[in-house]
């Protein structure tokens, strides 16, 4: 296969991955990868519509085993009209019952909005984050990061989206074998995830993951009233620039042609 059949197969190809429809063999989940935002940066854009929330949680066996932190923000300026919603997961420097220091392998929450597309790192750019990281300075009444003992300070090795058919969730996970990542550990205070979305708050219960199981479950802010679907895959114009491109393509494996065959 020479080269010009390789490019126009690779583009056929992904056109028709995105215009035809997709089979939905599995439920969707996608991955918000996250932005390294400064708090200043975030404090500049945003300013607090509610206090700070914090709710304990406990595992089973284990004493009060840590907090989950949020705070809502309404955007000012050109964020006008978003809502920024702040997450803080604290691990309290105890023990379960037979002396293993407590963690946190993950944390899920209802979140009743499709999260929304931004750049505040860089707003002159065209690509969107879904969720930013701050771990660098504080963001509104929330405490600021702190990293367990012998570590850093954590964030998510990921962030999932899963837009189900009433409601949509979000799940913040740190055990991670594949990004070789280990659970948020005890003394830790997270790093600051924000998500952002177009509608006011309610307050949701939060689920943690823990092999021992939770006993007390914290509440935290999340919006209600939102339309939940997956996030937009790429735009039409992204179809339309590789039509053109096929098209050129095809024009030039033309005239070769036919010079070769004069």
């Amino acid at each position: 296969m020479n080269k010009f059949t390789q490019a126009l197969a690779l583009g056929a190809g992904l056109a028709l991955v995105l215009a035809g429809p997709v089979a939905k063999a599995a439920p969707i989940v996608q991955t918000l990868t996250p932005a390294n935002l400064s708090a200043a940066t975030f404090n500049a854009d945003f300013t607090a519509v509610t206090a700070p929330m914090m709710s304990q949680y406990t595992f089973q066996n284990t004493p009060t085993s840590g907090v989950v932190e949020s705070q809502v923000f309404r955007g000012v300026g050109s964020e006008t009209g978003l809502y920024a919603y702040a997450y803080q997961f604290g691990v309290n420097n105890v023990a379960d019952n037979t002396g293993q220091p407590t963690y946190v392998n993950s944390a899920s929450m209802v979140f009743n909005d499709t999260p929304v597309g931004t750049n505040l790192v860089n707003p002159s750019s065209n690509q969107n984050y879904f969720a930013y990281v701050v771990t660098n300075g504080q963001v509104g009444g929330l405490d600021l990061p702190q990293a367990a003992p012998g570590n850093v300070v954590q964030a998510p090795a990921s962030i999932a989206w899963y837009p189900g058919d009433k409601t949509g969730s979000l799940t913040f996970q740190y055990l991670d074998p594949t990004a070789n990542t280990g659970p948020l550990a005890a003394g830790a205070k997270s790093g600051t995830i924000v998500v952002l979305s177009t509608q006011p708050f309610t307050q949701q219960y939060v689920s943690l993951q823990n092999p021992d199981p939770q006993t007390g479950y914290p509440l935290a802010y999340s919006p209600t009233g939102g339309v939940i679907q997956p996030i937009p895959a790429p735009e039409p114009a992204t179809i339309l620039a590789w039509s053109g491109v096929l098209g050129a393509l095809a024009v030039v494996h033309r005239v070769r042609s036919a010079r070769k065959a004069a």
